[in-house]
């Protein structure tokens, strides 16, 4: 399994969060009949309730195990962006180096949830790149503050703050601070010089061709991603089949810890944390594995974008630990 004492050390690190940060919106109702209009439910709306969402989530779920994120990205210069700041201040993170683009609106995914079901999403976005003034700025932050940093983690989301031009500079970087990359798979292309990146089975098989099926296919996956994207090793996430890590001289595929699924939104978010924080903790890349995946256990268990503790993660451990001792 891993050392407890990796948890522990989590607190105080220093982590800089570059990527897409967004609003997850949630409109929770009833459902009691059909709309006369079109043959469509009728959602008696109930509560509306805001989360941070993306990179956001990130932020969220490093806060909540008690390290500080420090973010760059960018967010609208409107409404839902002061919303989105003031819930990123209110959970400590470190708000500076956020840009406010009036040209842009802050990304909003509203999903209409009635009871436990999901019965529609709309987004509000704008994916373009951005421009090369802010893409220039979002690097020189990079450049000039990465050693202040416990680790950097890139979360892709595909709305356009995460460039080519950021992986000219990594490769110099990830020799003194691990970078982990949560990708998208319309950046493949440009992706390079990274400790590691955490695609799902979907993205993998579109990285590197291969649809996974057996351990051997993952493996082979694997290092197909590590040649490709130059990585020191590949975190690869299974969904009900769990998490593998493979490396260059090792293996591990580590089955799901989850007792229940309500929700997987945001699950990939808490991978990357997780994981980034215990390979900056001293972990190995696969006691990082087997705490990260014991976290997404947790929190596909909760109902909408959700985060969990270190306590949380030592309960769930100290109960499983105790199963096998059976």
């Amino acid at each position: 399994m891993f050392r407890e004492e990796i948890l522990k050390n989590f607190k105080g690190k220093k982590v800089l969060v570059i990527g897409d940060f967004m609003i997850d919106e949630y409109i929770f109702g009833k459902v009691e009949r059909i709309s006369p209009e079109a043959p469509v439910p009728v959602v008696e709306a109930k509560e509306v309730t805001i989360k941070p969402g993306g990179a956001a989530n990130v932020a969220a779920n490093l806060s909540s195990l008690g390290a500080i994120p420090y973010l760059v990205g960018i967010i609208g210069k409107d409404e839902k962006g002061k919303k989105l700041k003031d819930l990123l201040q209110k959970l400590k993170a470190k708000t500076q180096w956020l840009i406010e683009d009036k040209d842009r609106p802050t990304t909003v995914k509203t999903r209409i949830v009635a009871g436990a079901q999901q019965l529609l999403r709309v987004d509000w976005e704008n994916s373009d790149y951005v421009s090369k003034d802010v893409s220039k700025k979002i690097i020189e932050v990079l450049s000039d503050n990465y050693k202040e940093f416990d680790a950097v983690i890139i979360s892709d989301y595909g709305k356009g703050v995460v460039t080519p031009e950021l992986f000219e500079i990594t490769g110099k970087i990830k020799i003194e601070r691990p970078i982990i990359l949560d990708p998208k798979e319309k950046n493949f292309p440009f992706y390079k010089n990274i400790t590691t990146m955490t695609p799902n089975i979907k993205e993998t098989f579109q990285a590197v061709g291969i649809k996974p099926k057996t351990n051997e296919d993952t493996e082979k996956a694997g290092n197909r991603l590590i040649e490709r994207f130059n990585l020191d090793y590949a975190v690869i996430t299974r969904s009900e089949q769990g998490l593998s890590i493979i490396g260059r001289k090792f293996k591990k595929h580590i089955p799901t810890r989850a007792k229940q699924v309500f929700d997987v939104t945001g699950a990939g978010d808490t991978v990357i944390s997780v994981f980034t924080l215990a390979i900056s903790s001293g972990a190995t890349p696969e006691e990082a594995g087997e705490i990260a995946n014991l976290a997404a256990g947790i929190v596909v268990g909760k109902l909408g974008t959700a985060t969990t503790t270190v306590s949380e993660i030592l309960e769930t451990f100290k109960n499983l630990r105790r199963q096998c001792a059976l």
